[in-house]
């Protein structure tokens, strides 16, 4: 029982680094692409006290791109390899 839980308190930490990193990642990156005119916060913190029903929920765009932005750079450092 004690395995389980440590394993399940591993993976909920590792979760939340991750998708900090990768929203952190995808928000900076549409920051730049689009020369600061659209602007995520940089800390999905607010986005967690905040979460409301929306067509189109901004957290996930900015953890999209910062997802795809490490799965390029992961093809590109295998393809110059």
């Amino acid at each position: 029982m004690f395995v389980f839980a440590m394993e399940l308190a591993f993976w909920v930490v590792w979760d939340l680094v991750l998708s900090f990193i990768l929203y952190f990642t995808g928000a900076v990156v549409i920051r730049i692409f689009t020369f600061g005119k659209t602007c995520y916060p940089l800390a999905p913190t607010s986005f967690f006290q905040r979460r409301k029903v929306q067509k189109r929920d901004p957290f996930n765009s900015a953890f999209i791109v910062g997802f795809l932005f490490y799965a390029l750079l992961f093809a590109a450092a295998i393809w110059l390899a």
